[in-house]
């Protein structure tokens, strides 16, 4: 019997009123409202025991995938590969006390997650040396949902993340890299290359909580010929090596896909 099916049985246990024909009606809904290609039937399935109070408990099998994932989810292991990852920054709780958090984004076959690492997570040894790329394990992280509603993995004190050489058939970077030419609008957390077309230049701008902050701005050259302007916020001149030059190729991790207001 796989795993679904038997998730699929301990649902049926808590709601004997249902019938698989039932669930297997409501896991069609739940994907035509979310999309199919976001979410998975065994995804759907815990979705569904949420709506109902009921938790499918037990950590999630490394072999499942990020799409799995649901806000709720309690002491989940899975093997990741790492998209970027953030420097630690602290912040004061309302009672004034500090706590730091470093953020990162996953990536597997199908899909990526936010990461949250929290106090002493965000410092672990080690964790400076991580690289895009890089094979992790997540160990009994538990997951919340962002502003947007999408699941967060966060590793709180009784989490951990490791790094594995086990054999992945999570593709490696130079493998997800695309060219300009490939995108297209609404995409994100992607990872493209292309070649700087002219000079990059800084920018100022005030964000929407009246902060101030910086950005740059270059243009990049596809394999086509084709052009697409580039922003990277909260960055400055100190983030560019000094060795970077006109019509160097560069590649951008993390990338989304946004159309200018001006419609270019």
């Amino acid at each position: 019997m796989s795993e679904f099916d038997i998730l699929v049985n301990k649902l049926l246990e808590q709601k004997p009123e249902l019938t698989r024909k039932d669930i297997e009606e409501q896991i069609k809904q739940k994907k035509e409202k979310i999309g199919a290609g976001y979410l998975t039937d065994q995804g759907a399935l815990f979705l569904i025991a949420s709506d109902f109070g009921i938790s499918l408990s037990g950590p999630l099998k490394v072999e499942m995938g990020l799409k799995d994932l649901y806000a709720g989810a309690k002491e989940i292991s899975l093997e990741t590969r790492v998209l970027n990852v953030s420097p630690a920054k602290q912040f004061s709780r309302k009672d004034g006390s500090p706590f730091y958090l470093r953020t990162m984004t996953v990536y597997d076959a199908n899909s990526t997650a936010s990461v949250k690492l929290w106090d002493d997570k965000a410092n672990l040894p080690g964790i400076e040396d991580i690289k895009p790329g890089d094979l992790i394990k997540i160990i009994k992280a538990y997951v919340k949902s962002d502003l947007n509603g999408s699941p967060t993995i966060n590793i709180g004190s009784g989490s951990n993340i490791e790094l594995t050489d086990n054999k992945s058939e999570i593709p490696t970077i130079d493998k997800i890299t695309k060219d300009i030419n490939e995108l297209q609008e609404g995409q994100k957390d992607l990872v493209i290359s292309g070649i700087i077309d002219g000079n990059v230049s800084s920018m100022e701008f005030t964000n929407s909580r009246g902060q101030p902050g910086k950005a740059l701005r270059m243009r990049l050259k596809g394999k086509d010929g084709g052009m697409m302007r580039v922003v990277l916020w909260g960055k400055d001149e100190t983030d560019i090596p000094n060795m970077i030059s006109q019509n160097a190729k560069v590649r951008l991790l993390g990338v989304n896909i946004k159309k200018w207001k001006s419609g270019t």
